[in-house]
C-alpha cells in the first residue's frame, strides 16, 4: 500500500506545481516590429509603425532600422499614413500594392521633427493610382496606445 500512496503523492505534488506556474503572472514581452524591405512580403503594418516612431528591425539581418531608410521597396495591402514630427525619412523607395495596380516611388519623405507640421515629399512619382492618392490631408492626432496594447501574450 506505501508503493500506491508513494505513487498518489508524486503525481498530487506534480498537479500542484503545475497549477502553481498556471497561476503566476504572465509577462508579456514587447513584440518586435519587423521590416522586410524586399517588395515581396507585405510590410503595411510594420512600415506604418515605423513611421509613427517605433523601433524596428530588418527580418534578413536583424539589424536596427534607425530612422532613416534608402533604397527599398515595400509590398503593401493597406495605407501607409506619414504623421509629421517622427524624425523618419524615406529616400529612393517604391510602395508597391499588386492587387490595385499601384506604384509609388520616390524621392523623399522627410517626416521632420515637429508634429505641427506636415511631412515633406518630394520628387514622389504615382502610378496606376486614382487622383487622390498620394496627396497631404490634415487629420486628427492619433490616440496614444492604451497599457498592454504593445504586449504581446500567446493565446491559445
Amino acid at each position: 500500500m506505501t508503493r500506491y500512496a508513494v505513487i498518489l503523492s508524486v503525481i498530487v505534488a506534480g498537479l500542484l506545481q503545475i497549477t502553481a506556474q498556471a497561476a503566476e503572472r504572465q509577462h508579456c514581452v514587447r513584440a518586435e516590429i519587423v521590416l522586410w524591405g524586399d517588395g515581396r512580403h507585405d510590410d503595411s503594418a510594420a512600415l506604418t509603425a515605423w513611421l509613427r516612431g517605433a523601433e524596428a528591425i530588418w527580418a534578413a539581418s536583424g539589424e536596427p532600422v534607425g530612422a532613416a531608410i534608402q533604397g527599398r521597396s515595400f509590398r503593401l495591402t493597406a495605407a501607409v499614413f506619414v504623421p509629421g514630427g517622427t524624425g523618419r525619412r524615406l529616400d529612393a523607395f517604391q510602395f508597391l500594392w499588386p492587387e490595385r495596380g499601384e506604384i509609388v516611388s520616390g524621392g523623399s519623405i522627410v517626416a521632420g521633427s515637429d508634429p505641427d507640421k506636415a511631412p515633406i515629399v518630394s520628387g514622389v512619382t504615382i502610378s496606376g493610382g486614382d487622383s487622390g492618392e498620394g496627396v497631404p490631408f490634415e487629420m486628427p492626432d492619433a490616440d496614444p496606445p492604451g497599457p498592454g496594447e504593445q504586449a504581446s501574450c500567446a493565446i491559445s
